[in-house]
């Protein structure tokens, strides 16, 4: 898989991203609202499993298997955060997920690799809508939502178990809808 929009590239992790993904999933964001990426990990090397086996699914077009991508800078290709989607167990929908390195923060590529990614994922699949999920606490990531075209569809708070990653006692469901053709 290879995506280009105006300023990044995604695409499949290389190796070498290693130490670069393991300083991002320590990073005060990643392991306050992301910690499953960090709680394993413990050595940069303990990506090479998980980076060989994105790239062994990177042909894969059904997009409820979950995949992780790198995003990169066009310019560069230095890596600055991972995209990625697939199937939410406990909602049974497909959701999106991302995170940026701090020292990229503030640039709008959340945004930019979220719309990417999403227009990708509807254009090889039927999947009507995507959802992305987020603590109620993560501020910053709900702008990301609404600048890549989320709409806020309601706050939950979850009944009978604990969201995995969860700060506060609820979260946010973003929906985006499929854009509709007409044809006249």
């Amino acid at each position: 898989m290879y995506i280009e929009s105006n300023r990044l590239i995604i695409k499949e992790f290389d190796l070498k991203d290693r130490f670069d993904l393991f300083r991002m999933v320590y990073q005060n964001d990643v392991v306050k609202f992301m910690k499953d990426w960090s709680d394993e990990i413990k050595h940069p090397d303990d990506f090479n499993g998980f980076i060989n086996y994105m790239r062994s699914k990177s042909d894969c077009k059904d997009i409820q298997i979950n995949k992780r991508y790198g995003v990169y800078l066009k310019e560069t290709l230095q890596i600055v955060g991972m995209v990625g989607m697939g199937l939410e167990d406990t909602l049974n929908e497909v959701e999106m997920a991302y995170f940026i390195d701090d020292a990229y923060k503030g640039n709008g590529y959340a945004a930019e690799a979220v719309e990417a990614l999403f227009q990708w994922c509807m254009s090889i699949s039927d999947q009507p809508y995507m959802i992305l999920t987020i603590d109620s606490a993560n501020h910053p990531s709900h702008r990301v939502a609404v600048k890549a075209g989320f709409e806020l569809f309601e706050i939950r708070k979850p009944v009978g178990h604990i969201q995995p990653n969860m700060v506060s006692d609820t979260y946010h469901y973003y929906r985006r809808l499929r854009e509709v053709q007409w044809i006249s």
